[in-house]
């Protein structure tokens, strides 16, 4: 008789949830291009129109789109904070969503009928391993610090702020990683580890529980995730850290995709 503990039960909950948010009509499956913008009108591949930006707004000039509800037909424009996205406008059902990247404007095409989608059969993961659940330390900055990355994309570098750094032991060693913040008083650790390129993607990432009155702070490898650029050739990721490396394979969490 298989007998389930309490943590296979929770992670088991999770990962549906997990895999319900990638499958999703916009989700991270849908994506299917990517359009840096220039000052120059240019068309793009897929849409009507022409698209550029003037470097503070994106412009388009099209008939067809749909904005807010109401049919296109002419210029619309649009703004974004560094590293948000909106979804602006759509073209039949599929969504033209305008990021920020790296000070630069780019379109994002997601369609609910993309092939990435309709082949999705869930998200490999490893199995579910106790020892895997440690508990860190957590080390703030007096003041949070922005710090340059490497990317998904070979032309983009990108920007994260690191609010201070988690000491962990795994397999006899101790590690530290630098952390960004997940919100609810939670932490972000992005990693590389000696699985990457063999069994999971280039890196991926966990989000601890919240940090204690005692700056302890739950970590469950079990719950690494692959970031978007794992299931898209589209995504803009930003990179771990230079040092957040973990020199074992960390056989916890999310494979790479099939």
């Amino acid at each position: 008789m298989t007998v389930t503990t309490e943590l296979e039960q929770d992670w088991q909950s999770w990962h549906a949830r997990r895999e319900a948010e990638l499958d999703t009509d916009y989700g991270w499956l849908t994506v299917v291009a990517f359009n840096w913008l220039t000052s120059v009108p240019t068309a793009i591949e897929g849409l009507p129109g022409k698209w550029w930006t003037d470097g503070r707004f994106a412009h388009v000039d099209a008939a067809g789109l749909v904005l807010d509800g109401d049919p296109l037909n002419g210029t619309a424009s649009a703004s974004v904070a560094e590293a948000g996205s909106l979804g602006w406008l759509y073209y039949g059902d599929r969504l033209v969503e305008l990021v920020l990247r790296g000070g630069r404007y780019a379109i994002r095409q997601r369609d609910p009928r993309a092939a990435t989608r309709q082949s999705f059969k869930g998200v490999p993961a490893y199995l579910v391993d106790p020892r895997w659940v440690v508990t860190g330390h957590y080390t703030p900055l007096a003041e949070s610090e922005r710090v340059e990355v490497a990317t998904a994309r070979a032309d983009l570098r990108q920007h994260v702020t690191v609010v201070g750094t988690v000491h962990l032991a795994l397999a006899e060693s101790v590690y530290e990683l630098v952390a960004t913040s997940a919100g609810d008083g939670r932490l972000s650790l992005s990693f590389h580890d000696e699985t990457n390129g063999v069994e999971t993607a280039p890196w991926r990432t966990v989000t601890t529980g919240a940090v204690q009155g005692d700056r302890s702070v739950a970590v469950d490898f079990n719950r690494t995730v692959n970031l978007p650029f794992a299931f898209t050739d589209y995504g803009t990721c930003p990179a771990p850290v230079e040092g957040n490396r973990l020199a074992l394979a960390v056989t916890a969490g999310e494979k790479r995709p099939r």
